[in-house]
């Protein structure tokens, strides 16, 4: 449709004050690269992908956004009017244009949503978002006329000295353009200013009067991420954000200001996050589960009633009813059953451990597919590494091996086999068989008073 929204996200700048090798807009915030945010508001508020501006030398960037954005490019960086006037024809909407930065992660799709509304309700040629900050630096400002109309904005770099007022109004770097009167207008910018770009704040000007400004709501939509202080301070507004959605969902926090969980992270009602709890990536938590305190959990599938305590499960699944005690690590591809059990000091890596299992203290499980009501002892590791290649252990349902075992693979103990404590198995168990892998005890009578002296 000829006059559907259109949105415009701006990011083809090089985010020099960031200090970084890494572009500015793939920066991660709450999980995900900053410019992600904005691309994801501009999708909820339009219905449709925005197209991002980019310069000719960020691959980057555009890989990243491949997918859920169109990208234009902008072949060199000669401002943001000329950024925005590099679209091509073919995506250049008639309607309704959002221009937003990509440095704005905070910026919410209902209020992108509320300018489309405004400028379609008035017919504007601009509805613009307009800030009172508590700090203006870097903000151009909104320059009105005695009528109180918006007569153009200036760039901070711009501003009069001399001791004339400056207006406390800025601008907050969102428009809602009508994209008829949008087009023409950018090729009657000029350079005419301290940086000797092509200004898309100069539009406005062109424009007025037919320019509205609408207040921002919450401040901290339009802050602007131009350094790490910035970032940081982005981090903490959007973390309480998430936060707050989960309690008002059913989720207890016991401390926000000590727990950090992602934006694309899940968690279910009744659950209890503890403090120094941290949630990254694509984690899905589910019902009345106890989180922490001090757990790390990152993209792991858990399911109802599960309790962890200050444990990292990375990249693995958990089944419901699951009880993981003190200081475990649970690493990438590993599946627990429904009702396993770790104990504390237990590492599973790459494993398959059945439901109703146990796997004791200071245990460590590697690449191994264990049965259902297994017991492994305290202390026992399934050696799975020869020194050239990777083997796995198989352990079947009903298995019990003691305290202190090592299970050198390739090796298989067989349904309700027993492995006696200490033992070293290197063959197959028999199912329901006993193994004893150790030497025979002996007792060397008056070895203290023979032995060497230091």
């Amino acid at each position: 449709m000829a006059d559907a929204p259109r949105a415009v996200i701006l990011a083809a700048g090089q985010g020099t004050r960031m200090r970084s090798a890494r572009p500015k807009a793939l920066h991660p915030l709450a999980g995900r690269p900053m410019l992600l945010h904005i691309v994801e508001a501009a999708t909820a508020a339009t219905g449709a992908p925005p197209v991002v501006v980019l310069g000719p030398d960020q691959a980057a960037v555009r890989e990243v956004v491949e997918g859920v954005a169109q990208v234009a490019v902008q072949p060199e960086p000669r401002g943001t009017g000329d950024a925005l006037r590099s679209l091509p024809a073919e995506l250049r909407a008639e309607g309704p244009v959002a221009v937003l930065y990509g440095d704005l992660p905070l910026l919410r799709a209902e209020t992108i949503a509320g300018l489309l509304r405004a400028q379609r309700a008035s017919g504007a040629a601009c509805v613009l978002l307009s800030v009172v900050p508590g700090h203006a630096d870097g903000l151009g400002r909104v320059v009105r006329g005695s009528d109180g109309r918006v007569l153009r904005i200036v760039e901070e770099r711009d501003l009069p000295g001399n001791g004339v007022p400056v207006p406390d109004e800025c601008n907050a770097g969102v428009y809602v353009f009508s994209g008829r009167q949008l087009w023409p207008a950018l090729e009657r910018l000029s350079t005419d200013n301290a940086q000797g770009e092509y200004y898309l704040t100069d539009v406005v000007a062109l424009l007025a009067p037919a320019v509205e400004a609408v207040p921002v709501t919450d401040p901290e939509e339009a802050l602007g991420v131009n350094d790490r202080r910035q970032l940081a301070a982005a981090e903490a507004v959007l973390r309480r954000r998430l936060l707050d959605a989960l309690m008002l969902d059913g989720v207890t926090v016991e401390d926000p200001a000590t727990t950090y969980v992602d934006a694309a992270v899940r968690v279910g009602a009744d659950t209890v996050l503890r403090p120094m709890t941290v949630l990254r990536g694509a984690t899905v938590i589910g019902r009345d589960c106890e989180i922490g305190p001090m757990a790390q959990i990152r993209d792991a599938r858990i399911g109802d009633r599960v309790r962890i305590s200050a444990s990292v499960i990375d990249d693995a699944e958990i089944a419901d009813g699951v009880e993981i005690g003190h200081f475990n690590r649970v690493r990438p591809g590993s599946t627990l059953g429904s009702g396993v059990s770790l104990g504390t000091h237990a590492e599973v890596k790459n494993s398959r451990i059945g439901a109703g299992s146990r796997v004791n203290h200071f245990s460590c499980v590697l690449d191994s597919d264990v049965g259902t009501g297994v017991n492994i002892g305290a202390g026992t590791v399934t050696c799975n590494y020869d020194g050239h290649d990777k083997h796995r252990t198989a352990i079947e349902d009903g298995a019990f091996v003691g305290t202190n075992s090592s299970l050198v693979a390739p090796v298989r103990i067989g349904r309700g086999a027993y492995v006696a404590a200490g033992s070293t198995v290197t063959r197959d168990v028999p199912d329901g068989a006993l193994a004893v892998g150790r030497e025979r005890q002996r007792n060397i009578e008056g070895w203290r008073d023979r032995r060497p002296q230091p």
